[in-house]
């Protein structure tokens, strides 16, 4: 636990040192419902929740699971996981999505539950690997996904400064393991059914 803390420490130092110090969206506090990746409470809850909003899963050839912010949040945790590369954060849930899923569900999930869709089971599995990041100031509704292999993917939570605030998600970085560099988003909300991060 000590060496994951450190590696999450060095990366959020790495982070900020290059990106300067961003705020997160100004409206992310309170935004809630069937439009937003949201929060509230507990962090291990957040992405399940989401499964009843959405109305589907995300699969290949699924409705709403082409050019979206929703796809691109779970290829980013694919991607920390090392099942993906970078360039396949497009928001399109084609074959090699749907092959690096079938990867971390087998990681994950084992059984029946590897399907290559991401559905309830899915999305209940990876919140539990959600932390909240380093207390410092600009920092303090920062949330983590911890990959298995060192891996992160760090998210805003609500508004900047309220610490473990509820509101909605957005997507600040990809680190993927043993990588020198790190994907940085554009800086939007993530909303379920529109590509806005880019």
């Amino acid at each position: 636990m000590r060496r994951t803390l450190t590696v999450l420490l060095v990366v959020l130092a790495t982070f900020v040192a290059t990106t300067g110090n961003s705020s997160a969206h100004p409206s992310n506090g309170g935004v809630t419902g069937s439009s937003f990746v949201d929060g509230a409470g507990a962090l291990t809850d957040d992405f399940g929740d989401h499964r009843g909003e959405l109305g589907n899963s995300l699969c290949n050839g699924c409705a709403d699971s082409f050019n979206t912010d929703l796809v691109v949040l779970w290829q980013a945790i694919l991607v920390s996981e090392g099942f993906l590369g970078y360039n396949d954060l497009d928001g399109q849930f084609g074959p090699r999505t749907a092959a690096a899923t079938r990867s971390w569900q087998g990681l994950y999930i084992g059984g029946s539950g590897v399907d290559g869709e991401v559905g309830n089971q899915t999305w209940s599995r990876a919140d539990d690997f959600l932390v909240w990041g380093s207390p410092v100031n600009y920092l303090d509704n920062f949330v983590v996904y911890l990959g298995n292999n060192g891996g992160h993917v760090g998210f805003y939570r609500g508004n900047e400064n309220l610490y473990h605030d509820s509101g909605a998600y957005e997507l600040v970085f990809v680190q993927a393991p043993n990588a020198g560099t790190t994907w940085v988003a554009s800086g939007s909300r993530i909303q379920f059914y529109s590509l806005t991060v880019t």
